[in-house]
């Protein structure tokens, strides 16, 4: 500004320009160099962040065993980062999961400093059992009860279903609405003895086999705990069921 005035005080004594033309060139040569000082500034690309992002959670998925379809939100286009001088640094936030809705977090550290969160879905999609109608508690599953279909398990933290071969005979502990995904959360095995029905007791004494008589306290399947009572002592002990009308328990 000062060697602008010196020069308009010259040019105006020496009769070259006209002051009011001067200061309009005097102005147009700030906006020139205004507007070169912006374009001079590198700007990170925003979309080059989100590619970035979106390569970073497909290398974090187990391969082979889901198709991953990944969602990354958007950076707002009014965001301004200085471009990133370096590879810019990649990570999950504690407490956050890779997958389902998630963020991750951009860091770069030169030549100005910034970190952004960016937003994504990834979907874990799988072939899975689903109910084919809406099924009530306690119904014994058979073929038509359920269909094969793509889902997103990326929610699911029991294992689900994939064989039809897995479900058939079994029952539901709850009602299930049609298109929700089987997971074995929801299912056990037909009860193969019923209360009030006498069993044999088996158990090991000193290392003998021994043979008791009783009777189931509680509905059972196989490998479930349940109370029983020995008829010869009357006393209520746990057992394992292991066969229909067969219990085992440690004495």
């Amino acid at each position: 500004m000062e060697m602008s005035a010196l020069a308009e005080r010259h040019c105006c004594k020496s009769g070259v320009l006209p002051k009011s033309i001067f200061r309009r060139l005097a102005l147009a040569l700030c906006l020139l160099f205004f507007l070169g000082l912006t374009q001079a500034e590198e700007l990170q690309s925003l979309s080059a962040l989100e590619q970035a992002v979106s390569d970073y959670l497909e290398a974090l998925q187990e391969e082979g065993i889901y198709r991953t379809q990944i969602r990354v939100t958007p950076l707002d286009s009014r965001l301004r980062l200085a471009a990133c001088q370096m590879q810019p640094e990649l990570f999950i936030p504690s407490g956050r999961r890779p997958v389902g809705n998630t963020v991750v977090g951009v860091r770069c550290a030169a030549p100005v400093p910034w970190t952004v969160y960016v937003q994504a879905n990834v979907a874990l999609m799988q072939r899975v059992l689903v109910a084919a109608r809406p099924l009530p508690r306690g119904a014994i599953l058979s073929e038509s009860d359920v269909v094969l279909e793509e889902q997103d398990v990326s929610r699911q933290s029991l294992d689900v279903l994939q064989d039809i071969k897995h479900i058939k005979g079994l029952i539901l502990k709850r009602s299930v609405a049609s298109g929700m995904i089987l997971h074995t959360g929801l299912l056990q095995a037909q009860a193969s003895i019923r209360r009030g029905e006498k069993v044999t007791i088996l158990g090991q004494l000193a290392g003998i086999d021994v043979r008791m008589e009783g009777v189931a306290l509680v509905d059972g399947a196989k490998g479930e705990v349940i109370r029983v009572r020995n008829l010869s002592s009357g006393r209520e002990v746990e057992a394992v069921v292991v066969a229909p009308g067969v219990v085992q328990v440690r004495l």
